[in-house]
This record gives structure tokens, sequence and C-alpha cells, in this order.
């Protein structure tokens, strides 16, 4: 029923040896604590350098047998859909052969099945409920290190369901990252452009994301992680901390979440909930949330958007909850999810600067997204289009290439006009952006995706002629489809035009 970590392991050389042009397998620098070495694939189609990654963990947890299963098994359904040229369909929810071109083109999707194989071992041969790694803890009687309270993200602080006894089983273990199968995780982290993690378990039918450790607020900076004290028992969280997180990746996590839970919904209308770690239960030192937090601990590390999926139902016992006698249903809803957030990790701008070699300095977009567009309500509505539309498109812009010679063009002009703030958005500019939103808009059925590039036209006609800081300021004040109203005076005249004023959604 569920496959041995040998059959893991099998599975990962074979497709790495018959598929030398699609996967890579890699042995982690660190075998397990019974000597088990741990493999990592990537998955990768044509070439390109320095791609965005995905990072797919399983089986952290030893008793949730089904998850590293269906992280193999999507690595075949990918492949076959590349190799036909076809798509791929769970349920009711269909990803198109063009989706899984851009998929498996756009990205570096790197696959952990089995972070911990001497667990999962254990369990397929003497204990069917262990949870933890297999760690002689010394002194003690007892067994194990739970490896998803190891990491170093608020770590040896006990609060909920994170402990310090060494018999317990959320032991976090006497330091961080005392495990090896934990460091293998941090060492891919550390590779790779990961710019999405997920952690997949069971059970509970969720899509977490950060915090674990308290509550998120986006108000006072000040209140982050990295001035809490940590250590094993040393420590505990006060009530009245709020963990900090920017407007922006507040938005990020929760839009990803709901569109991977509409994935799900669509495979068999099983309806997953997505929240905060925390509203499960407080943790520390979990995989999801030291992913992210990379990047607030150290600056020169990459921003990752860690989350962590609970897949299947509970059923009121724990074994079959764990690991039911079939588990064919819930490993699609899996699947579901994996694949919706690999689509959700696809850069369009980069995507197309990439496949045309077109000279853009992609930082100078960030910018503009992540210090200005991003620090109002306004400007975060037209980022969150952005990434509406750019799913449902992407596909169709890649299969056309004077179409995606366009849309390169234009995102030069945008760099070129960004890097000088007094720069003009001339009506030229304003007329090709026009004429490709246009184009788009005959590309696609999808009325709300119609709306938005309506939206978005409607809003470029206006800029034309203004500098880049004006249009800017307009981005970041007026939401998308908020319009100038003219107002009447006395006598029937409209003295001139007034701003309505802005309705938060």
């Amino acid at each position: 029923m569920y496959r041995t970590v040998s059959q893991i392991d099998s599975a990962t050389n074979l497709l790495s040896v018959l598929f030398p042009a699609v996967f890579h397998r890699v042995q982690l620098p660190e075998a397990s604590v019974e000597g088990r070495p741990v493999y990592a694939l990537r998955m990768r189609a044509g070439g390109g350098g320095d791609r965005r990654g995905v990072l797919v963990v399983g089986g952290t947890h030893a008793r949730e047998l089904m998850n590293p299963d269906a992280i193999i098994e999507l690595a075949i359904d990918l492949l076959l859909a590349h190799l036909n040229e076809t798509g791929i369909t769970y349920g009711g929810r269909v990803w198109s052969a063009d989706d899984i071109k851009v998929i498996v083109g756009a990205l570096d999707i790197w696959l952990l099945p089995c972070m911990n194989p001497d667990g999962r071992n254990f369990v397929m041969t003497a204990d069917d409920l262990w949870r933890k790694n297999r760690r002689v803890n010394a002194g003690t009687p007892c067994i194990g290190v739970d490896p998803n309270r190891n990491a170093d993200i608020v770590w040896g602080v006990a609060q909920g369901q994170t402990s310090c006894s060494p018999c317990a089983d959320t032991y976090c273990g006497p330091s961080a990252f005392s495990e090896p199968e934990a460091r293998n995780v941090r060492y891919l982290l550390d590779t790779a452009r990961m710019v999405s993690f997920v952690d997949v378990h069971s059970f509970s039918e969720l899509v977490l994301f950060p915090w674990g450790h308290a509550t998120t607020q986006s108000t006072d900076p000040t209140q982050r992680f990295t001035s809490l004290p940590t250590g094993t028992c040393t420590a505990s969280i006060p009530s009245s901390y709020h963990e900090y997180m920017t407007p922006r990746d507040v938005q990020r996590f929760t839009t990803v979440s709901a569109r991977i839970v509409n994935d799900i919904a669509a495979v068999r209308g099983r309806h997953y909930t997505a929240e905060p770690s925390i509203n499960l239960y407080p943790t520390t030192g979990t995989q999801g949330d030291y992913a992210y937090s990379r990047h607030i601990a150290d600056a020169t590390k990459y921003k990752t958007y860690g989350f962590t999926f609970e897949t299947g139902p509970n059923t009121g016992d724990t074994r079959e909850s764990f690991h039911p006698a079939d588990p064919t249903l819930i490993k699609r809803d899996a699947k579901a999810a994996i694949l919706g957030l690999m689509q959700q990790s696809v850069c369009a701008i980069e995507l197309i600067n990439t496949s045309v070699s077109a000279v853009s300095k992609l930082a100078t977009l960030r910018t503009a997204r992540d210090e200005l567009l991003a620090t109002t309500a306004a400007g975060r509505e037209w980022i969150a289009l952005f990434e509406r539309v750019q799913v449902p498109l992407i596909s169709a812009v890649m299969s056309d290439a004077k179409l995606m010679q366009e849309a390169a063009d234009l995102i030069g002009v945008a760099t070129q006009r960004l890097a000088s703030e007094a720069s003009e958005f001339s009506a030229a500019d304003a007329k090709r952006a026009v004429a490709v939103l246009k184009k788009l808009r005959k590309m696609t059925r999808i009325r709300a995706v119609q709306v938005d590039l309506d939206a978005t036209a409607d809003r470029i006609g206006k800029l034309s002629g203004k500098n880049m800081r004006r249009v800017i300021e307009s981005l970041m004040s007026q939401r998308p489809g908020s319009v100038r109203k003219p107002a009447k005076g006395k006598k029937g005249k409209r003295p001139g035009r007034v701003i309505r004023k802005e309705k938060r959604r």
C-alpha cells in the first residue's frame, strides 16, 4: 500500500537515470541519525540559470505516510504531462498542457519526498504512530526529536505544541538544527533561490502559513522574533506580543492560500481552511516559519514564502487519519495543492524577460512594487490584480512570440522610466501598453480577468503625459476600478473633477 523508504529511493533514482534531461537526484550532505542517505530530486525542463525554486518536503513526521507517496506520484504526473505535452487532471481541477509547460519550464522544482527516513522505516516495521526521528537522547531512556520543532525560529521556547522534554512527541531537541534531517532542509534553502516552500503533513485539511509562535500584526515593525529570548525552556512569549509581518506579505500569504484552497475544492469538493499556523495551535521551531523568517533574520537570504499543508480529514480514528486504508483521493487533493502552489510561484515578468533575453533591471520593478506600491492599500490591490491575471494569461503569452516580445519591450520601457521619477510616461507608452492589454483580453474568456484588464487599460489611458512620480502616486492612492466623477456645481455646471472616496473591499 505505502512505499517503503527503499521504494521511494528507487523511484527517485529511476526518474533521474531514465530522464536525466528532466530530473537530477541529489544526495543531501547529511545522512539520517541511523545513517540512511537522504535524497532530493530537482525537476526542470529546458535551460536557464538562477531559476525561481519551489521546495516541497514530505515525511517530516514519520507516521504521516501518504504525503511522501503523493510527492513521488506528482513527479511522475508532471513528467508524463511534460513528455506527452498534455495537461494534468485531478477530479474537477484541470491544468492545461500550456500550464504544465510553464510550470516545468519556469521553475526549479525541488522535491524531498522523505525527509525523515529512519522514522518512516520505524513506522512501517515497529510502531505505526511514531512521529519523531530516531535520535537517542543522551541521559534519558527516550528516543527521538521532532524535526518540525528543530529549526532556528524562536527555537526552544516551550509553548503550545512544542516541548523541551526528550520524551515528548514534540521535543525540540538539544539545540537548534541539532538534527541532520533538519539541516538537510536548511541546506536546500541555502542552495537554491526558493520562492516558495511547503512542508506537507497530515491531517486536518488545512493550508497554514506564518506565524506559529504569535498572532500577526502589520503596524509595529519593532516586534520581530529576532528580539525574542530563546533557548530550551528558558523563555516564553508574552500574550501581549504579536509578530510583525508586512501588509504586502500578509496579502501574499492570504491570497495564495485562498487560491490553493480553491484548487483543492475543485478536485472533489473538499473544503480546506487557510489560516495562520497559530490558529491550529502555538508552535516554535517549525520548518514553514523558518523558511519565511530567514530573510528577516539575515537580509542576505532570499525571501521564501513558507506554507504547511495538513492533508486529509480527521476521521475520529487516529491511525485511519494518518494512514487511511485507501489514500487515493486524499493524495489527489494533496497533489492539486502542491501543483497550485507551483503555479502561483511563477513570475510572468521574470519568465518573459528570460525567454526573450531582454535586458531589464528587474530589481527596479521589485523596488517599485515592494517599497512603493506595497505600502498602501490601493497599491497592494494593483499588485494583487497583476498576480490574479498572470496565472490564466502567462501560458497564452508564452505561446505567442510576437506578443511576448511586445510585453518584454514594455517591461524595458517601464524600467527605464522608473529609473528616473522625472521621466514622462508618454502618450506613445500608454498606447503601446493599452494595445498589449487589448490583445491579452482577447485571449481569455474569464470575465473576472477581462474586468481586471479593462480597469488597467482605463487607468493607463489616464496616466499618459505624467511623470513617473505622478504615475506611481496615482496607483498608490487609487485602487483598480476607482474613477473620477465630475461633481455638479450651481446651475448644473461641473466646475472640476473630484476623486471618489476609496472604499475598502
